[in-house]
């Protein structure tokens, strides 16, 4: 669901009016649906207006847009099969260069390929067990594209390895996080990238290891 999908009645729906059948909004599932649902605040709302997108077939048509229309202004709502939180992690990802490939990532969720992610990411704990096990069948992916078709499974998609807690492995990412520093990100936007649970003390903790790391360099100087 994008603001060009939503019902007629909101006010950021004029291109729905279109009379283009054979374009892809016209094939958009969410279409005729209650458009407030997609723009819940709660997880039980998320996951319904996520399990709508789930089963759209112009499913990546619909997330390219929603992005193209996010831009760096504030994002809200469900859009393309993801929440606001995970197309900001994407905004993150794309600064570090990393960009899915979402006809691949489509294809991941399909009956073939979605329960193999699903028990390479029981077994394996992580995005990158998941990379490495697709591979091992022949199918060259990347983490970022994994990265998507966890999130439109309904998996959290988190950078940490599950088994450890996320804490312990912040280290671990220390260089990302100085790069995205360095980018202008804020350590709520990087703890999104991580997905680290919850947002707020996420944020908190990355500020306290930038400040320990920051003490560390000025005792050795």
């Amino acid at each position: 669901m994008t603001a060009r999908t939503l019902p007629v009645r909101r006010s950021t729906t004029n291109a729905v009016l279109s009379r283009e059948s054979d374009h892809w909004e016209s094939n958009a599932a969410c279409r005729g649906t209650d458009g407030d649902a997609f723009f819940s605040e709660s997880k039980p709302g998320i996951a319904r207006a996520r399990g709508v997108c789930r089963r759209c077939p112009v499913l990546v048509e619909c997330l390219e847009n929603q992005q193209a229309m996010d831009g760096n202004s504030y994002q809200w709502g469900v859009g393309g099969g993801l929440s606001a939180a995970q197309r900001r992690a994407l905004v993150m990802e794309a600064a570090l260069g990393n960009h899915p490939n979402l006809v691949l990532a489509r294809l991941l969720v399909s009956p073939r390929w979605s329960r193999r992610v699903r028990d390479l990411g029981s077994s394996r704990g992580s995005l990158a067990g998941i990379v490495d096990g697709l591979r091992e069948k022949g199918l060259m992916v990347d983490v970022v594209t994994v990265r998507v078709a966890v999130w439109w499974l309904g998996g959290d998609g988190s950078r940490m390895v599950r088994g450890t807690h996320w804490r312990r492995q912040l280290r671990d990412h220390l260089d990302t996080v100085i790069t995205l520093r360095e980018k202008g990100a804020s350590y709520s936007d990087i703890a999104l990238y991580l997905g680290l649970p919850p947002k707020e003390s996420g944020a908190r903790a990355l500020s306290e290891l930038m400040l320990s790391v920051t003490a560390e360099l000025e005792m050795a100087a």
